[in-house]
């Protein structure tokens, strides 16, 4: 059954004969408040179900300040018995910011964790094993 995420995302997206499941907290820009909110919104629809997720974040456009990038590590700390393969999209500037603090805090496993510019490539690396 096809549904809506909190970020109105489809859950879950059907692409090149896989599926995941799409978290939209890009286009935030300084709107830190509306970011945490929509953060707690899907992390609690993600913690409600049984089933494991191959989830593609997208942050394009969203001004990650320090806080909010140990806010999204946590997040990911707290969704991570859920995640089978987690892909972050973002610009150039904010990857290896989100990398350091990702690999710091959230315990996944090498392979299940990619980070990239391109949403395609994000989205072929989730559904191909």
């Amino acid at each position: 059954m096809i549904t809506k995420s909190p970020s109105g995302a489809l859950s879950p997206y059907y692409y090149k004969g896989g599926s995941f499941h799409g978290i939209h907290y890009g286009s935030y820009f300084d709107d830190s408040e509306g970011l945490l909110s929509m953060i707690g919104r899907e992390e609690a629809f993600i913690l409600k179900s049984p089933q494991k997720r191959r989830i593609l974040i997208d942050l394009y456009e969203t001004d990650l300040t320090k806080e909010l990038t140990e806010t999204l590590a946590e997040h990911i700390e707290k969704i991570r018995p859920r995640i089978v393969k987690l892909a972050i999209t973002t610009e150039k500037r904010s990857l290896r910011k989100l990398q350091k603090a990702l690999h710091k805090k959230a315990a996944l496993n090498s392979g299940q964790l990619y980070f990239c510019t391109d949403m395609e490539e994000a989205k072929t690396w989730l559904v191909h094993d």
